[in-house]
């Protein structure tokens, strides 16, 4: 295969993604010596592009010709075709003004972002989700020359050797060259990725008992009192906080209608006890729900909007202090020795499976001997 045909795949998957109520079943994207042609019901038709264009322009023309197919349904014109792609002229089955292999021309931070703007968008990927986990990344890069090796290099090196965060950073920027069509230096920049080896791990901040009493404690107003509370009691990721309900079957339960959905599908609605008891009437809940909940306007604000609160009224402020830390409490409540809570268990009061509960909280549970913590007494 040629090396730039893997752009044309990755544009291949786009467009099936983005248009597959429009495409018929006899829709493909072949390459004939440097030259893109479709597939149409058994007829090979020209792009008059060649797999080093951009893929947004092999994108563009793809829609371009199936709209051109739909308006000339009673027969197929090729010479309307191509005067459609160049106005009037001769054909020649060229593309006019190409007068051998011209230098490529090299994509600046703003023509890049754009290009995987659209790939992601062709995917189903909000602009919320690109702006949160791609374009943070594209902000590293050189302005005038982003996919350069020293501007790779130098977003690379702004992670963590040994972080996921490094391994993901390599993956993404590999992808990015591939879609724009950019060499990737694999000798330069593959061994960054460190690929074998242990992958180190964050450790997860939580909260004591006595922190949690303290941060609910702490003079929060009615709507963020309600919210913090939850997260407190009940473990919820932050955006659960303002969906949950109190439970029509236990008093001291909550229900949650609406599961997290990701890649592999929905998580079901569950009900969630408290681990502990106590607090639902110690942190006053019954009270706070009458408390109206403050504005959201995505789920994915969530956390930041809580942390943010938090160390606006000084709360939280230390190392790697989240949101989060209410929720890691919880799990480590649940393995306690007053609980005792199997992970089968754990994993549905949480809200995942069981092997994300043993990935994100069974390798952090404090170093503790699993023996002597299932062999404590109950109180």
């Amino acid at each position: 295969m040629a090396e730039g045909q893997k752009v044309i795949d990755l544009t291949v998957s786009a467009l099936a993604a983005r248009c597959s109520g429009t495409f018929g079943r006899g829709f493909r994207l072949r390459s004939v010596g440097r030259r893109l042609y479709v597939q149409l019901t058994g007829r090979r038709v020209p792009l008059y592009l060649d797999f080093e264009a951009d893929p947004v322009d092999v994108q563009e023309r793809a829609l371009a010709l199936l709209r051109f197919r739909h308006e000339h349904k009673d027969g197929f014109d090729s010479d309307a075709w191509h005067e459609a792609c160049f106005g009037e002229g001769v054909r020649t089955g060229k593309r006019p003004g190409r007068k051998g292999k011209s230098e490529k021309r090299r994509l600046d931070v703003n023509e890049v972002a754009a290009i995987w703007q659209r790939f992601k968008r062709a995917q189903g990927v909000s602009d919320a989700t690109i702006e949160r986990h791609y374009f943070s990344r594209l902000r590293q890069l050189d302005p005038e020359q982003p996919l350069s090796d020293s501007s790779l290099l130098q977003a690379i090196e702004q992670t963590s050797p040994r972080s996921p965060s490094r391994r993901r950073a390599v993956a993404f920027l590999r992808q990015l060259c591939e879609l724009c069509g950019q060499p990737w230096n694999g000798p330069l920049l593959d061994p960054l990725q460190n690929a074998g080896m242990a992958v180190e791990h964050r450790p997860q901040a939580f909260f004591s008992d006595d922190e949690i009493k303290k941060i609910t404690s702490g003079g929060l107003s009615g709507p963020w009192q309600r919210v913090v509370v939850l997260l407190a009691v009940y473990g919820l990721r932050p955006w659960e906080a303002w969906v949950a309900e109190p439970s029509k079957d236990r008093p001291d339960c909550i229900w949650i209608p609406a599961g997290k959905t990701n890649r592999h599908g929905t998580t079901p609605p569950r009900q969630v006890p408290p681990f502990h008891p106590e607090w639902v009437e110690e942190f006053r809940l019954p009270q706070l729900w009458a408390k109206p909940l403050p504005s959201l306007s995505s789920k994915s604000q969530a956390g930041a909007r809580v942390n943010q609160h938090l160390r606006r009224h000084g709360l939280i402020g230390g190392e790697g202090q989240t949101s989060y830390g209410f929720r890691h409490a919880y799990a480590r409540r649940l393995h306690s020795p007053r609980y005792r809570v199997t992970d089968a268990h754990a994993s549905l009061f949480m809200g995942h499976t069981v092997a994300a509960h043993h990935k994100a909280y069974r390798s952090w549970l404090g170093g503790e001997d699993p023996i002597a913590l299932y062999q404590g007494p109950l109180p």
